[in-house]
């Protein structure tokens, strides 16, 4: 399966969805085309299947940023970094993929890691969200990790040149700030 979904990938990094068919990827991936059909029955259970595993390792990188201490950064930078990075590392590819997901009815499936980062944010409040003047409710808690997803996707999406940059990440972490009330991020660390 990763020979096939490294194949999938460069296929439509290179040429698109019109450059995508079976048996290109069973070509690129070297392995014959019954093989493929084995793993999957038609080539966009390839782009679901594809799909799902960038939305787990999306979530994945997110979770693991928040829950790194080790840094010093701020759990808030540490996850809205993460989110930028997921968005400029996925490129071409990981927007055929989300699109597959949507034109398939699965629209779902796209919000289901920012709603699983979110319990983790709740299973982890005392450690990750300081207290503040605010408390983060469950409507509070969706309208942000909604906001931060929606912002750094659009950027992304729309090929903004400010899509990647310090000053980007710093103004969605301040969104963090002053929505929740805290006080000012001290700990402004440039990305390395």
């Amino acid at each position: 399966m990763e020979a096939i979904f490294g194949a999938s990938a460069r296929i439509l990094e290179q040429g698109g969805r019109a450059a995508f068919n079976t048996n290109r990827i069973a070509e690129v991936a070297g392995v014959s085309i019954g093989t493929l059909y084995g793993y999957f029955p038609n080539k966009e259970a390839i782009l679901m299947a594809m799909a799902r595993a960038e939305l787990d390792a999306a979530r994945d990188r997110v979770a693991a940023a928040l829950l790194d201490a080790s840094s010093g950064v701020h759990p808030a930078r540490r996850a809205v970094r993460a989110v930028i990075e997921t968005y400029a590392t996925g490129g071409k590819v990981r927007r055929i993929l989300m699109e597959t997901l949507f034109s398939h009815g699965r629209s779902e499936e796209l919000a289901r890691p920012v709603g699983e980062i979110a319990d983790v944010l709740v299973a982890q409040a005392g450690n990750v969200l300081p207290t503040g003047p605010e408390r983060l409710g469950p409507v509070g808690l969706y309208v942000l990790t909604r906001a931060i997803d929606s912002v750094a996707r659009a950027a992304s999406y729309e090929g903004m040149s400010f899509a990647q940059s310090q000053a980007f990440e710093d103004e969605l972490t301040r969104l963090i700030f002053v929505y929740l009330g805290w006080p000012e991020d001290k700990d402004n660390a440039p990305r390395e």
